[in-house]
């Protein structure tokens, strides 16, 4: 709850009369390590997106991802060119889609404050139909707003030169695979 606060994710209103809510569910899971100890308890707040109504509540779903070509090619360059090489994952990743449509949504099972207000939803949250797409749209503002140019033969792979140095971004939904020729550039 904290993070989805964090993140503004939605406001609390008055229902519309012709909004229909869609619910949510928690999903709650156990992370282990290695050895299969239990580290910590994790919590999702889920939306119930088979619930919305296309044209009304999301018109566009499609998320590119890397072709696997690009990554076969990318792998076959870091020993030539003794590439570093990181792989990342974006946590909260869908939380930084903004909508664009007029989502109202259940108060979460446990939170409901019992006001009869609904969540307006500002930004997406997981089981959104259209959270990969929106997600994927902030993600690609972000990379060219610092420099990053996306390839032609991949939208998915970003590229930033410095000279003769250069680092490269591949993305999967909200995970990042990353080569570049220095440290420094990497981190």
């Amino acid at each position: 709850m904290a993070q989805l606060h964090e993140k503004g994710t939605w406001k609390l209103v008055e229902k519309p009369k012709n909004a229909i809510p869609i619910s949510n569910k928690w999903v709650l899971t156990k992370k282990r390590d290695k050895e299969g100890n239990l580290v910590k308890y994790k919590a999702h707040l889920v939306a119930c997106g088979f619930t919305q109504r296309p044209g009304r509540d999301y018109d566009e779903t499609f998320l590119p991802v890397i072709r696997f070509e690009t990554i076969r090619a990318l792998l076959a360059m870091v020993p030539g060119k003794k590439l570093k090489v990181r792989q990342l994952d974006v946590k909260g990743a869908y939380l930084n889609g903004k909508l664009t449509q007029s989502i109202y949504m259940e108060q979460p099972t446990g939170f409901d404050d019992s006001s009869g207000l609904v969540c307006l939803l500002v930004k997406s949250i997981y089981g959104l139909k259209q959270a990969r797409h929106v997600w994927n749209i902030e993600f690609d503002d972000a990379m060219q707003r610092h420099g990053y140019q996306p390839l032609i033969s991949d939208p998915c792979t970003y590229i930033l030169r410095e000279g003769d140095d250069f680092v490269i971004v591949t993305v999967w939904v909200d995970n990042l695979l990353l080569f570049a020729t220095t440290d420094e550039l990497i981190e």
